[in-house]
């Protein structure tokens, strides 16, 4: 079809206005389940210090004689515990010609930059909160602290607690669990992993259910998470769905030993999970989420946000840990 003899395209014009989207799709993830449902306290140092206690082993011959006279018994102490807060920081710096321009989407760059820095913060935090890192106190200079993360305290918890029974999971794959407080918890190979069974969910419930805790966050990669919907427990429910729609997923896990909510978590190491009770982890904050200017050395600002943190194991034998994991059957 001929183009109208004499008009005037969009081709040739020199002047339009561009068309840009007043909005900006970020698709980067953002969630922190662990660090979301932790306890918060103020830390006043560096390094900070709990107590955590059990009751004493139960005596099922405990009938005395009439008129008896009383043997003392000890005192049962509290076990004292410690970690160490890590400094965490995001930056972001802008010109000011840039802050000074008419931003799509965006009412100042700067705040759009901070913006992000804080939720990827939150991120590292989760991150490192539910990873393998052991304690580091640190050196000065050249050294920085490290606070011991979830998943080494529970790997190492009977260490710790003496002849308590430790928080790793039956069934599961234990291989590098250390001997010595002082020892790091290590990955375990790919070619030793296990894959996640309903069985094995049902033990650590039994297990934590034995130890008195009550655990109800089950927090799992996304590979995991699949598995746990496979769960045969789900086969025998009726839900009611709409013709065009399809139930395949397992958020909730009603074990003999109480209700678990399973969320899938972005951060966590690929062959771990957490049954996690909230009332018994907490994230300690030395100083808490704060953003500082920079002096300027030129024509652009800094930024930066910061926290010193660290893990506080109120009690390690209320959760349980699965170490060396795999993903088992998953829905076809």
């Amino acid at each position: 079809m001929p183009i109208i003899t004499g008009a005037y395209t969009t081709y040739q014009a020199k002047g339009n206005r561009e068309d840009l989207s007043n909005s900006i799709y970020n698709i980067d993830p953002f969630d922190t389940p662990i660090l979301s449902m932790s306890r918060r306290r103020n830390a006043k140092n560096r390094t900070f210090d709990w107590q955590t206690e059990n009751l004493p082993n139960v005596d099922p011959n405990n009938a005395q004689i009439e008129g008896f006279e009383l043997a003392r018994s000890a005192a049962t102490p509290t076990v004292r515990l410690t970690n160490v807060a890590q400094i965490s920081k995001r930056d972001a710096t802008v010109s000011g010609s840039q802050e000074a321009s008419d931003a799509a989407g965006k009412g100042s760059e700067m705040g759009h930059q901070m913006a992000m820095a804080s939720k990827i913060l939150k991120s590292d935090i989760e991150t490192i909160m539910s990873s393998r890192q052991a304690r580091d106190d640190g050196a000065d200079p050249g050294t920085p602290r490290k606070t011991e993360a979830i998943c080494h305290w529970l790997g190492r918890a009977k260490d710790r607690l003496g002849a308590v029974a430790g928080a790793i999971a039956p069934g599961t794959v234990t291989a590098g669990l250390p001997t010595l407080a002082t020892d790091a918890f290590a990955a375990v190979a790919g070619a030793s992993q296990v894959a996640l069974t309903e069985a094995m969910v049902g033990d650590a419930m039994q297990k934590a259910y034995t130890n008195g805790a009550s655990p109800d966050n089950f927090i799992v990669p996304p590979a995991i998470k699949r598995t746990v919907s496979t769960f045969e427990g789900r086969n025998i429910s009726q839900v009611l769905v709409g013709k065009t729609e399809v139930v395949a997923t397992v958020d909730v896990i009603a074990t003999d030993f109480g209700r678990i909510k399973v969320m899938p978590s972005r951060w966590m190491p690929s062959d771990t999970a957490l049954i996690l009770d909230a009332d018994f982890l907490a994230t300690a904050f030395f100083r808490n989420f704060r953003s500082y200017q920079i002096a300027k050395i030129g024509d652009a600002e800094t930024r930066m946000i910061l926290a010193e943190w660290g893990v506080e194991m109120r009690n390690p034998l209320a959760h349980i840990l699965f170490n060396g994991i795999k993903q088992g059957a998953v829905i076809t």
